[in-house]
């Protein structure tokens, strides 16, 4: 428990630090209202262009992989029943990572409006507005950009483990956006990632058994037979790692300094803070012959604090990483469980 709030208060003092620089580093706003107008609307159709590209991405994605299911299925290593949910599935899941993503950036739209609107009237349009082209900065110490994951996902615990869990039905995904800032601008090594993310746990349990209701959450047969029991729990946290990497530097005829690590190792290690936005379980079953959907949302005593540690290693945007949640999932009276991932972050 001491090692959890010793963690718990380095990263509120590392979270501290970067509100502080950002605060220092900050511009000013163009000085007058028609100058403001246009630099807001930039921001806004910069994000809502980043959302097209990103939906574009993840469209062709999935049709890609349901073009391989499809193959399997033409040359019976599948059977028709098998590709079907399977692209069921695999389409449900682009759906989550849409939905979330689309609320990612609603409320980056929300915060940049916000931010402008701010600095317009602390500023009070009182800085002479030049209509001089502004010239790029020479070094740019901090750059951003989205990230999302995938990953295989399962609770541990006094009484539980991974092979508690069905391993079709236990899946992590996250998207959200970070930021990186050079700690040394003369070697850009090493480097502080901070961000926001939105992430999502799914678990089964295997043997035909679920997360009950109630003041104290236990684990309990079903009473029936079941084809779904999912627990699922929607996060937001923010993340912060030290990354260790190699870098080139680049020199522009302009007088612009930039360092290049997209070909390049590096790892990180750091750790998350958040709070659980819901949690639900979904069951799926048969009826007297009807298939019955059936989801049971936020009556659970779950932990509404959520922090862990989290590492990664990889080459370019592409990185292994394993996430593992220190706070408990379940309040002490129930089942004791800790989220372990593993898998696939693109950055």
């Amino acid at each position: 428990m001491k090692t959890q709030v010793l963690f718990t208060a380095l990263l509120f003092s590392l979270f501290g630090a970067i509100i502080a620089q950002a605060q220092d580093e900050k511009e000013k706003l163009f000085g007058n209202k028609e100058a403001y107008e246009v630099l807001k609307k930039t921001k806004v159709e910069k994000l809502e262009k980043e959302r097209e590209e990103f939906i574009k991405e993840q469209k062709t994605s999935l049709t890609k992989a349901i073009e391989k299911i499809n193959e399997t299925v033409k040359i019976g290593t599948r059977t028709e029943e098998q590709g079907e949910s399977e692209k069921t599935n695999l389409a449900n899941q682009y759906a989550e990572v849409l939905n979330a993503y689309n609320k990612v950036i609603d409320a980056k739209i929300d915060y940049a409006s916000y931010q402008l609107t701010l600095d317009e009237t602390k500023n009070t349009f009182s800085v002479e507005f030049s209509n001089k082209e502004d010239k790029p900065r020479r070094f740019n110490r901090t750059e951003s950009n989205p990230r999302i994951s995938f990953a295989y996902n399962f609770m541990s615990g006094d009484n539980l483990d991974i092979n508690d869990f069905s391993y079709a039905n236990n899946n992590y995904f996250a998207v959200g956006h970070q930021w990186k800032t050079i700690l040394d601008k003369n070697k850009s090594n090493f480097r502080l990632l901070y961000g926001i993310e939105y992430q999502s746990h799914g678990t089964e349990l295997n043997g035909n058994r679920f997360f009950t209701q109630g003041n104290e959450t236990q684990i309990a047969d079903i009473g029936f037979n079941a084809d779904k029991a999912k627990f699922r729990q929607d996060q937001l946290v923010f993340p912060l790692s030290i990354e260790i990497g190699g870098s080139k530097k680049k020199d522009y005829e302009d007088g612009r300094v930039r360092f290049e690590d997209s070909d390049k190792w590096k790892a990180g290690i750091g750790g998350f803070v958040g709070f659980n936005m819901s949690s639900r379980l979904k069951l799926k079953y048969d009826l007297d012959g009807s298939d019955i959907k059936e989801t049971r949302v936020n009556n659970f005593d779950t932990e509404k604090f959520v922090y862990g540690l989290d590492a990664y290693i990889g080459h370019g945007e592409v990185h292994l990483f394993g996430r593992m949640n220190l706070n408990n999932v379940f309040t002490n009276n129930s089942v004791d469980a800790q989220y372990i991932t593993f898998g696939i972050r693109l950055q």
